[in-house]
């Protein structure tokens, strides 16, 4: 009787159990069931543009048609192989040998198309067996971007080959047309993408696959990447037991980028890179009223079209082993000894503390002697002397002498905060990787009178970059005050009918202070900067375009090796332009120049005569960039 209690107990709690599972938990392990069996599939957006202030298109996305190959569709083929293999042996497979017979079938494949489009595949059985094993929802490439006659031909032959399409995907393209030629601009501003790897994560609710997406590697695409990648799309597909498509179960539409509107204008920019020619060096133009950056250029340069969707390892050792150092942007991310455009400083230094008048003068003999060290003006490795000179004719002949010795009795404080008024030694906050700080002396140190006197001609102890002198030369021009270089003007959204879409986020201008020097006395330095370019005797003369007035300065940094010995010289040219108003502010500077006057000062004027419109350098016009954005670009060919 007890036993008979006992069996019928556990068929009741057997039953109770079995009820539980089947009925009350029925719905939450049919959930569990179906989640297993679903596959999230991420699908990146379309890059946002980027613009220049006048609405040239400098990056948008063309249309990349790429060969792709399933793994899920070859699943009948691929176990009809197992089944071969396993019949001829008469045994099971060797571990790692169903992976195999997928590889073979994938390059059989590819092969065949290969031949079919005159191209030799780039696969290798390992990346076959970790799509394989990992990614197999997505499709593996296997002919990136094929040109217009190969996609004709497969065109021709459709359809393709069990598992086998043609996709079309977004890649990156820079540069304006010029006729029939492309013609990339602000390499080192706008930087270049790549394309990342596929990837999974398993943290997720479902497990979620990743496709492969262009995300920024340096310049503004690197700074705004979050920006200008959009909002990524997602689809949901349902697997079979053995891991394969069944079918899709939803779809999310990814949102393309947002748009970059730069202060860059196109045509300055082609003015001064090709102004910079072969030279080594860079070339910064600034409006002076509001600090917009329009030319922000480094030579020599490089294509970003060639990086993209890869950077190949040969195309980057040869940019990283070139002695010129093609991806340095030497505007921004380099610092140089200044040279005699740091004496507009150090003049603006004197005045605002009393220690300098237009009536200050000294006698230049070539040399003088500074803390027991001879000292030389430039002119005395040309034979002469400069003779008594004020202030005013000690800018426009720079002459060492005069700031040798003003500038030791000015000191190197006053200096110091005069240029700490401009904000050297600081990185100006322009969105770029990167940017160099430069360097002033510590203002808490004694110094030498021998460094006081080096640092008064823009040697020794002062380090600046390109930009930071444009925008000392701004302040100048514009009468004293100190304005932000702005790069970035706004970011817009996604405009479907073409265009310049509304605004997301506005830059404006921004005004970091205005400097101390009283109004009249800055206006001594700005007339002798004017007699620097418009006298006949000038140094910078070279800069002089017809019918404008020009005001600069030169600058002649030499490069010491350890031994203190010569080894280089950094030529500078700083200028505005017209004097009355002004619109431009440039800074130009070469590594391989000598003299400022000589060779950096012409520079300057290919990019004035191209600014107003003179005919002085007609074989350096720039051509007028054509290009829109293609409609791809906008969710799909029209």
């Amino acid at each position: 009787m007890l036993f008979g209690l006992i069996i019928v107990g556990c068929l009741f709690l057997l039953a109770t159990q079995l009820f539980q599972l089947q009925v009350v938990q029925s719905a939450e392990f049919g959930a569990s069931q179906e989640r297993q069996s679903q596959r999230l599939v991420e699908i990146p957006a379309v890059r946002g543009l980027i613009y220049d202030r006048n609405g040239i298109c400098l990056a948008d996305s063309r249309p990349s048609f790429d060969a792709v190959i399933y793994l899920e569709e070859l699943s009948d083929e691929w176990r009809e192989r197992v089944r071969q293999e396993i019949r001829r042996h008469g045994k099971r497979l060797e571990p790692g040998r169903r992976e195999q017979l997928l590889a073979e079938l994938v390059r059989e494949k590819a092969s065949a198309f290969g031949r079919l489009i005159g191209v030799q595949p780039q696969l290798d059985e390992r990346a076959i067996r970790i799509h394989a094993s990992e990614l197999r929802p997505l499709p593996l490439i296997l002919f990136p971007d094929l040109n217009e006659t190969a996609v004709a031909i497969a065109n021709e032959h459709y359809p393709l080959p069990t598992g086998m399409a043609i996709e079309v995907n977004p890649l990156r393209r820079y540069g304006f047309v010029v006729g029939d030629k492309p013609y990339p601009l602000a390499a080192h501003t706008l930087g270049y993408v790549t394309r990342s790897k596929p990837t999974l994560e398993l943290d997720q609710s479902l497990p979620t696959f990743t496709q492969a997406e262009l995300r920024g590697v340096s310049g503004l695409e690197l700074k705004f990447d979050h920006e200008l990648r959009g909002r990524t799309g997602s689809k949901t597909i349902l697997i079979n037991a053995r891991g394969y498509k069944e079918r899709e179960l939803g779809v999310q539409s990814p949102q393309p980028g947002h748009d970059l509107v730069l202060s860059l204008d196109a045509r300055c920019q082609q003015a001064a890179e090709q102004a910079l020619g072969e030279h080594i060096g860079a070339a910064v133009v600034i409006d002076p009223t509001n600090g917009d950056v329009l030319a922000l250029a480094s030579t020599p340069t490089f294509d970003p079209n060639r990086l993209i969707p890869r950077v190949r390892r040969e195309e980057m050792e040869t940019l990283l082993k070139d002695p010129s150092k093609p991806l340095a942007n030497r505007a921004v991310n380099e610092q140089y000894a200044p040279g005699s455009i740091f004496k507009l400083v150090v003049a603006l230094a004197g005045l605002d503390c009393g220690k300098l008048s237009s009536a200050s003068s000294a006698f230049c003999s070539g040399e003088v002697q500074v803390g027991g060290q001879l000292k030389k003006c430039w002119i005395k490795s040309k034979g002469g002397q400069h003779g008594t000179v004020n202030l005013r004719s000690a800018i426009v002949h720079s002459c060492n002498i005069f700031f040798y010795e003003h500038g030791m009795d000015i000191g190197m404080g006053p200096i110091i905060a005069m240029a700490k008024q401009f904000h050297l030694g600081e990185r100006t906050g322009i969105p770029l990787p990167r940017e160099a700080r430069g360097h002033v002396p510590d203002p808490t140190r004694r110094h030498r009178s021998a460094e006081t006197a080096n640092v008064a001609i823009g040697q020794g102890e002062i380090d600046v970059t390109p930009l930071q002198m444009a925008c000392v030369t701004a302040a100048i021009a514009n009468g004293g005050t100190v304005i932000a270089p702005r790069l970035v003007k706004s970011i817009r959204d996604t405009n479907r009918d073409g265009g310049i879409g509304p605004a997301v986020e506005e830059f404006p201008p921004r005004e970091l202070g205005k400097l101390t020097v009283q109004p009249q006395l800055l206006e001594l330095v700005r007339k002798a900067m004017l007699g620097v370019v418009q006298d006949a005797d000038g140094t910078g003369k070279k800069a002089g375009v017809p019918g404008v007035e020009v005001a600069g300065k030169t600058g002649t940094a030499q490069v010491m090796d350890t031994q203190a010995n010569i080894i280089g010289h950094r030529a500078w040219f700083v200028s505005f332009a017209p004097y009355q108003n002004p619109k431009y502010a440039l800074a130009i500077m070469l590594e391989d120049g000598d003299s400022g006057g000589q060779v950096a000062a012409p520079v300057a004027g290919k990019i004035y005569a191209h600014l107003f419109g003179t005919s002085q350098t007609k074989d350096t016009a720039a051509a007028k960039p054509q290009r829109r954005p293609l409609a791809f670009v906008r969710g799909g060919r029209r």
